[in-house]
């Protein structure tokens, strides 16, 4: 039978062996200096002066004195002497003047692996998933710096994303899907995915809905916007002569489209408690289309398809420059300044022009 034990080389009690406690207190020695084991230094070549009892080291190669032919044991000061412990693969020991873990392999301690081929926090690993965490949240601290999180791919067509779930089926994912251009997509059941957004990675450009079109943004269907107080967009023209306009819902509550905000400056109005179209110039309104269609020019309650308060002038016509009447259609009229019998108004029967005075031609 052997005297010691396979891995840490214990004594072990031999049948009917006197003094049994020496070999029994000799094991527990070595079970309290290799179990849970911190060592002081792994670099220190010269053994201490004066160590303490219990006192532990991992002696490096070349070591002198006391620990000289002992390189890579683990030395340990038990009642006035050194005990040298062979490391066996696997072994663990914290180096408290390196505050690190090492590990014993084949060829020597070495600091444990910067990589894992798997890791798994309160979670299992997989080949598909090399790190998983398992909890109510993970934290990455820049702590009084900026802390960059990345996630790369090997080739423009290959992705890089985050994806979110519900029960292990895909809900979003945003990233680089499939290109270099960044994009945002969502589903309902993980199987089916719509595009959401997506941004041209050479350009900016943007599309909402749609890959990026000519306009900075292009958007694929309708736009809706919902505010308590005058809901609005602003057109900014930036350049040196530029302007600026907004189409939105004033506080007088009216849809408007107008250019610098002063209600002065509308351009149009749809009226929406009389459903009427008011056109403006110079701050006042010009033209009012009312919601049977009839148009008022100069008045805001129009009595017939075309009101016009004030006068009317039609564009002057020599006869030869007349348009066709058949072109222009029946009940067209113009003033015509060489018609026969002096200058007066014409119409067309769709055939020809006639004159308003006598009707005969122009």
């Amino acid at each position: 039978m052997s005297e010691t034990t396979l891995n840490l080389k214990l004594p072990m009690l031999a049948a009917a062996q006197a003094q049994k406690h020496v070999t029994h207190n000799d094991a527990l020695a070595v079970l309290d200096a290799l179990i849970h084991l911190s060592v002081s230094s792994k670099s220190e070549v010269n053994p201490p002066v004066a160590p303490n009892d219990g006192s532990r080291h991992i002696v490096p190669e070349g070591g002198t004195g006391a620990w000289a032919g002992n390189g890579g044991c683990v030395a340990c000061w038990h009642s006035g002497d050194w005990r040298f412990h062979a490391p066996r693969t696997g072994w663990l020991a914290w180096v408290e003047d390196e505050g690190k873990f090492v590990a014993w392999q084949e060829n020597g301690w070495m600091d444990l692996p910067g990589a894992f081929d798997q890791l798994g926090v309160n979670a299992t690993p997989g080949e598909d998933n090399r790190l998983a965490v398992g909890g109510v949240a993970s934290l990455f601290d820049g702590e009084d710096a900026g802390h960059n999180l990345k996630v790369n791919k090997g080739a423009a067509g290959e992705t890089a994303s985050i994806i979110f779930q519900t029960g292990y089926s895909g809900r979003a994912e945003l990233g680089l899907l499939g290109s270099d251009d960044f994009t945002i997509k969502v589903s309902d059941s993980g199987a089916t995915w719509l595009p959401v957004v997506s941004v041209n990675v050479t350009n900016g450009k943007v599309g909402l809905g749609r890959t990026p079109g000519a306009g900075q943004l292009d958007v694929e269907g309708g736009i809706r916007s919902l505010s308590g107080a005058a809901p609005f967009l602003q057109l900014i023209n930036n350049g040196p002569n530029g302007t600026q306009a907004w189409i939105g819902i004033p506080d007088w509550n009216r849809s408007a489209f107008y250019i610098y905000g002063a209600q002065a400056d509308i351009m149009s109005v749809f009226d929406t408690p009389t459903r009427s179209h008011r056109l403006f110039a110079g701050g006042s309104e010009r033209i009012r289309i009312a919601s049977g269609g009839e148009v008022g020019v100069g008045t805001a309650n129009p009595t017939a398809r075309l009101h016009v308060a004030g006068p009317v002038r039609m564009a002057t016509y020599l006869k030869a420059a007349l348009p066709s009447a058949a072109s222009v259609g029946a009940g067209t009229l113009a003033y015509v300044s060489d018609a026969a019998g002096g200058a007066q108004f014409a119409y067309s029967d769709g055939a020809q022009w006639l004159k308003m005075r006598d009707g005969n031609p122009v």
